[in-house]
């Protein structure tokens, strides 16, 4: 469901969320919404989505990086492609391998930056494309599901995981594409129309994929920054492998 009253409390949710960032003077943080606020109060898409994104209602700002489920492996592989990039970051499930499309869709319930709906940095650009539909069934308490469709283009994808207790980072290259429209929402409909999508063609094998990814969490920048995440891990003693 979705009312004035629920998307209220998304928007104060934000802005709840955005002066504990400052307050704390936290360069990064994660919102754990499930079951929680998911079945009692509300779901925290909207929050998320413009704590990632370039700009909120008041204007432009600082890309703050907020990780779904409080995924903190998630919000520090974020935080080093913002740096890396300059940019928002996505952070997306890995939710389906379309073989017939030669695409894997990566999909979370709201999450993902408007920024990604427009790959601009004005809102102008972005927010014609982006829809706010009601929750499904997975969230009793109901909000806005941050809808839209990732915009086209080379990225670089990452994720830290951990063997044995040490970090590890998994490293690829891919490029976001869409269809014709049709086709888009018919792939969409395939998992949850409602929620935002990026479909991305992996410079990779999906069997090494499989065998080598370390999580169902995904994080991706325009741009191809590979050499520099490769720096970076050295810099940090980190090893990582290129899928």
């Amino acid at each position: 469901q979705l009312t004035p009253e629920i998307l209220k409390r998304q928007i104060a949710s934000y802005y709840a969320v955005k002066s504990l960032c400052e307050e704390l003077h936290l360069d990064f943080c994660g919102i754990k919404g499930q079951p929680e606020l998911t079945n009692n109060f509300c779901t925290m898409d909207v929050a998320e989505a413009f704590l990632n994104d370039p700009y909120d209602f008041d204007g432009p700002k600082e890309p703050i990086v907020c990780a779904t489920e409080a995924d903190m492996d998630a919000a520090i592989t974020m935080e080093i492609l913002k740096k890396l990039a300059r940019t928002p970051v996505l952070f997306a499930d890995v939710r389906h391998w379309h073989e017939d499309y030669g695409v894997l869709d990566l999909c979370n319930s709201g999450q993902h930056a408007t920024y990604f709906a427009g790959g601009s940095f004005d809102y102008r650009d972005n927010l014609p494309k982006v829809v706010f539909y009601p929750e499904g069934f997975y969230f009793p308490a109901g909000g806005a599901a941050v809808h839209h469709l990732a915009h086209p283009g080379k990225v670089t994808l990452a994720r830290l995981g951990r063997k044995n207790g040490t970090y590890w980072m998994a490293i690829l290259r891919g490029e976001f594409v869409q269809f014709d429209a049709k086709t888009n929402e018919e792939i969409m409909r395939r998992t949850q129309i409602e929620w935002p999508h990026a479909f991305c063609r992996l410079e990779t094998s999906m069997e090494r994929f499989i065998e080598k990814f370390p999580c169902n969490h995904i994080h991706a920048v325009y741009g191809d920054y590979v050499d520099e995440l490769i720096m970076v891990c050295e810099i940090l003693g980190i090893p990582w492998e290129i899928l």
